[in-house]
């Protein structure tokens, strides 16, 4: 769940919707020099890789889970390594059974968040997601035997893609572990984009990587009050209090 604290709420955003947004992402994308647009020949594998990357925190995200020490909602950023390395082999799973390609392009992308949250780690959750990425690798090369010349030759860009529009969403979405202050320009180093957040929900690029002048983005979710919630049940009844709502984010070139 993206847990993003507003002035008098708290917005829930399903994993699962994020990603479907990133996926459109994709289908826009016309390239940039350091991520190439897509493949045609790609495009289906890749457009389903990235709409359910997250698709393994469905049943975690259907209840959201109360977080004893901030007394909030746990947002995807506070679970345990073994909650986390649980639900990205879901989704991994799902991926692979689709196609060779889909399955490769999420393991690579939670092998190297596993990688990059193991940096500093604790002892015991180091080993955990060592040994995660340790089955991962062994998954991506079985996976990737099974490869065409032209899946071969475009994984790593198709890898690529998945992660920037992964981080654009969440970018959208304002969670708040990733989200640099409003009015602010900040470069986005691995794919070569700055970005600079925006009010009412919009995200300004440079450069403009898409086919279209401005991309709106819906997000399905909840909104439930901005408190500290003393016990679990008393978080458990503003959830069920909630009605679905859906939040716009917009993309728009900076000017």
């Amino acid at each position: 769940m993206i847990v993003r604290p507003m002035k008098d709420s708290i917005r829930l955003i399903p994993q699962h919707d994020h990603a479907r947004a990133a996926g459109s992402l994709v289908r826009h994308w016309i390239g940039l020099d350091s991520v190439p647009a897509l493949n045609s020949e790609l495009a289906v594998a890749v457009w389903f890789a990235v709409d359910n990357h997250d698709v393994g925190w469905c049943k975690t995200d259907e209840n959201p889970s109360y977080d004893p020490t901030t007394k909030m909602p746990y947002s995807f950023f506070g679970i345990s390594c073994e909650e986390a390395t649980e639900i990205w082999s879901k989704s991994i799973t799902v991926c692979a059974n689709y196609h060779p390609l889909s399955g490769y392009l999420v393991s690579a992308h939670f092998s190297q968040l596993a990688e990059a949250g193991g940096r500093g780690a604790p002892p015991e959750d180091l080993k955990h997601l060592s040994e995660f990425v340790r089955i991962e690798l062994n998954r991506q090369k079985s996976l990737s035997d099974q490869f065409s010349d032209i899946e071969a030759a475009g994984k790593e860009g198709a890898s690529l893609l998945l992660r920037t529009c992964d981080t654009l969403s969440l970018l959208i979405c304002r969670a708040p572990e990733i989200s640099p202050p409003e009015g602010q320009i900040h470069p986005m180093t691995r794919c070569g984009l700055k970005i600079r957040p925006s009010s009412g929900d919009c995200l300004e690029i440079s450069p403009w990587p898409f086919d279209v002048e401005y991309l709106d983005l819906l997000f399905p979710g909840t909104t439930i009050p901005m408190q500290r919630f003393e016990n679990a049940e008393e978080f458990q009844e503003a959830i069920e209090r909630a009605e679905p709502e859906v939040f716009q984010g917009r993309l728009l070139p900076i000017s």
